[in-house]
This record gives structure tokens, sequence and C-alpha cells, in this order.
């Protein structure tokens, strides 16, 4: 999984980092993960075709980007949660040291449940709304 496997990664540093960047894969990088460019793709390729357009948070563009964002949440919320010693050894398993996580972690991971569940909602509510605005021709 990680090419460098002695490199030590905190828990709730790679929960965070998921929190914060988890649309661009800033996570994965950290971690080690392959594919870890994917998400920074997806929202690279999508992020470009929403200027100029009017209502750009109506647009399959738009719904597209926020599939990376809203994995990431849920990435956040995967790893917070994480006990310690799975996370390790996944991780860190060429390495001494071993996470500790305590409030670091259970903080991340009530942020993420408050903003995350909040984009997550924002999104289906806009995606329902632009599907029945266009259905009963009623799209701007």
């Amino acid at each position: 999984m990680s090419s460098s496997p002695t490199r030590f990664r905190h828990k709730a540093l790679a929960a965070l980092l998921a929190f914060a960047l988890g649309g661009v894969g800033a996570h994965r990088l950290y971690l080690g993960l392959r594919a870890w460019w994917l998400p920074l793709a997806v929202t690279m390729v999508m992020v470009p075709l929403l200027f100029g357009v009017r209502n750009w948070y109506q647009t399959p563009p738009f719904f597209i980007a926020m599939v990376p964002v809203v994995a990431g949440f849920v990435h956040a919320l995967v790893l917070a949660l994480m006990p310690d010693e799975k996370f390790d050894a996944r991780y860190n398993a060429g390495s001494v040291r071993r996470n500790g996580s305590g409030w670091d972690a259970v903080l991340v991971a009530i942020f993420t449940l408050f903003v995350g569940t909040t984009v997550l909602m924002t999104t289906l509510v806009l995606l329902f709304q632009t599907w029945f605005e266009h259905s009963l021709g009623l799209a701007r």
C-alpha cells in the first residue's frame, strides 16, 4: 500500500486531511494509497466546467464534482473511527511508533458528521430540485 513503510502516519491528521481536502485526495496521498490522484482528477476536470455558467449548482459537473467531496467526508469518518490498532496495521505496518489517538480523532469525527451531513443533504436537495424542475419543464 505504501512506498515507504517506515514513515509514521497520524490517524487524526489523515482524518483531518480527508475532512478538509478530501475532494482533491490529499489524505490519500498522505496515506500512500494507490490512485491518490483520482479525486483530484475528477475535481480538476469538473470545476472549470462550472465557470461562467448560470445556476452552476444545478449542472451535472457540479454533482459529479461533489462525489469526491462527499467521499472525502465518508473516508474521514472511517479513518477517525477506526481503532488505532487497525489503522496502524494498515498504514503504519513498518513503523515502530503507534497511534494513541484520543479527543483529536473524536473532534474530527464530530465536525465531519456535522459538515459532511450538511454538504451531503444540500447536494441531494439541489439534485432533486434540479431533477424535478427538468421533469416538470420548469428549468430556467
